[in-house]
């Protein structure tokens, strides 16, 4: 199945991409989509832990499965005041 993976701020910096798509198993998590780009892109595991995700418009938990078609938002952590 194929997914298009968007990668935002500092994490689009660490991984030299605006959107990328990824052909995937199916019934793939976030966390194990999250595993091959860390593999890829070793500087995105200095935010491991802090990243924010969303599929389809939607935040998720990065055990959330991912089906054909799905957009993956990748989000570094963001503070405000």
């Amino acid at each position: 199945m194929k997914i298009r993976v968007k990668a935002f701020a500092s994490v689009r910096e660490m991984c030299g991409f605006d959107e990328k798509e990824l052909t995937v198993s199916a019934g793939i998590t976030v966390r194990e989509i999250l595993g091959q780009l860390k593999s890829n892109y070793r500087p995105l595991e200095r935010l491991d832990g802090s990243l924010l995700f969303a599929v389809n418009e939607a935040y998720c938990p990065d055990s959330t499965a991912l089906a054909d078609e799905d957009v993956l938002a990748i989000f570094p952590p963001v503070s405000g005041g």
